[in-house]
């Protein structure tokens, strides 16, 4: 008689609220599920997969799976991960109540707390989970203590208790990934399909000759963990430790160029919270990269300073290489605050790094933040005319500015708690207190400080002509009076964008359903507001 193998079943919960029409790109595989089940699956267990994003009745797909397994085990970061994870093991729990349930991720390790009190959890890991994990489906399945496991918070008397430290381990004392799991072909359709009716979320701009009419294939991957920077408003230095292991960079460039003949993707995006810490290792990535002559763009992560410190050779090799974007945090236009967070990036080094990339043909996408928890009012005003002044110098550059979200786990987010920020208390709030385009509800921002930066995301929009209502030679006239107000920092009566809504409204553009101005408003949060008021939430 052949014996089944044990099912585990791992669920990746929706990143956006479906029921607001959104969903993310679909080029980010839920690689959270594919590296935890690397040691499981090496172990001999069967492993069901799912993942909200591609499946309709993922709810009804769980439960099914979850009869007869041996354990049901999820993840999330932030935003509406967290109360759609909530709301699926809360309902494996009430159907399978025997059934050992597990979380990992970022938000999890940082609040266990949350999730024994609502007793959707036997057990949290913290930190890198690969390891922690595979010992723990070993223990369960052996009926050993999970007490004995190391980097667990588990409850235990209505306590939360931790065992003993798990240190960060290199990628070489891992299992492979198994990609055989990756239904990677229900991506991709999601990615080819026309989304007029669902606004996609972190849409990244596309290479070379791909436009959203005609769209590449993507792909992503992690090819390091952790980051070794200490930031105040990051939750990476609790939960990593400030510790950074990486796939070596030419054994990283020879599974690129495997996959890539594998799924036939076009682009590949790095989900590293920090790519390009070693420029050796991105040396030797670029240039098997290019040996191996791999038909793809990529894209990733990496710090203004790192970029300052690159070779120009280097630098070189990345447009070489295919690089088509890299993700920067500028984070804040003064020293004092620069220090303060504990970036500290040279404030002139944040227009000479973009230029090193711009002129390498590279995409530079620099965020910013205002609102720090004691952040003066003059403070958030030169950030916003730091942004304003790299947006005009580089309008390839997206220069967004975003308020700050206090994240547990971090620094700024017991500093905002002591200054008196109400932290959401239940899921269900934590899972929409992160809309980052439409509100600020998580950092009071000062009146005039709130207008300025919704005047400021609209004229960089105009300026960077991401619209595209109107013929061409009205939206270059309304770009050059953006670029002389971007110039100046100075908004005043912003007579171009009265213009291009005037323009909108008498070409009938304003009505639910049009997706093209759609994709305006989304942009900005002072019209969004209005058209959610005058035409409803699909606006």
């Amino acid at each position: 008689m052949i014996q089944r193998k044990k099912r585990v079943v791992l669920f990746l919960p929706h990143r956006a609220d479906p029921g607001r029409g959104e969903r993310f790109s679909a080029d980010l595989l839920p690689l959270e599920l594919l590296q935890i089940a690397s040691g499981p699956v090496a172990d001999g267990y069967e492993v069901v997969m799912i993942d909200a994003m591609i499946e309709e009745d993922y709810k009804e797909k769980v439960l099914e799976a979850c009869d007869g397994a041996l354990l049901f085990a999820s993840s999330c970061i932030l935003g509406y991960q967290v109360y759609d994870g909530y709301v699926v093991a809360k309902m494996v729990r009430e159907r399978f109540p025997d059934l050992p349930i597990v979380w990992g991720g970022w938000f999890p390790s940082v609040t266990p707390e949350m999730y024994f009190e609502s007793n959707i959890a036997d057990a949290v890991g913290i930190g890198q989970g690969e390891v922690t994990f595979r010992e723990v489906v070993q223990a369960i399945d052996h009926g050993t203590p999970l007490d004995d496991v190391p980097g667990l918070a588990l409850p235990r008397d209505g306590k939360t208790v931790y065992t003993a430290h798990r240190d960060v381990v290199g990628f070489d004392k891992l299992e492979r990934v198994p990609w055989e799991l990756l239904e990677y072909d229900r991506y991709v359709d999601l990615q080819l399909r026309p989304s007029y009716n669902q606004k996609v979320r972190h849409r990244f701009p596309l290479p070379g000759h791909w436009t959203p009419e005609n769209p590449p294939k993507g792909f992503s991957m992690f090819s390091s963990f952790g980051c070794p920077e200490p930031c105040t408003f990051c939750c990476s230095p609790l939960v990593t430790g400030r510790r950074w292991k990486a796939i070596p960079g030419k054994q990283l460039a020879e599974e690129v160029a495997e996959l890539q003949q594998r799924f036939g993707f076009d682009v590949l995006r790095f989900q590293d919270a920090n790519f390009g810490v070693a420029e050796k290792r991105t040396r030797e990535f670029c240039e098997a990269l290019v040996d191996l002559k791999v038909p793809i763009h990529w894209n990733g992560t990496i710090e203004i300073e790192t970029i300052m410190r690159y070779k120009k050779d280097t630098l070189d090799l990345l447009e070489e290489s295919k690089c088509h974007l890299l993700w920067l945090g500028a984070e804040t236009g003064t020293k004092e605050m620069q220090d303060r967070i504990k970036k500290f990036i040279d404030i002139e080094n944040i227009p000479r790094a973009i230029g090193e990339l711009v002129k390498r043909n590279i995409t530079p996408g620099a965020f910013w933040i205002i609102g720090y928890p004691g952040e003066t009012q003059e403070s958030m005003e030169a950030t916003l005319k730091q942004a304003a002044r790299v947006k005009h110098l580089y309008p390839l550059c997206g220069s967004d500015v975003y308020p700050f979200r206090p994240i547990p786990g971090t620094e700024d987010f017991r500093q905002a708690v002591e200054l008196g920020y109400q932290a959401p208390q239940s899921f269900e709030e934590w899972g929409g207190c992160f809309e980052y385009k439409y509100n600020s509800q998580n950092t009071e921002l000062p009146e005039s400080v709130r207008h300025t930066w919704q005047r400021y995301n609209n004229t960089a929009a105009i300026y960077d002509m991401h619209v595209q209502e109107g013929p061409l030679w009205m939206r270059k006239l309304l770009s050059k009076m953006a670029g002389e107000r971007l110039k100046r920092g100075a908004y005043g009566f912003p007579i171009e964008q009265k213009l291009f809504d005037l323009y909108v409204r008498l070409t009938g553009q304003t009505q639910a359903g049009d997706h093209v101005s759609q994709e305006y408003a989304q942009l900005q949060p002072e019209t969004h507001a209005r058209l959610v008021e005058e035409h409803g939430a699909s606006a």
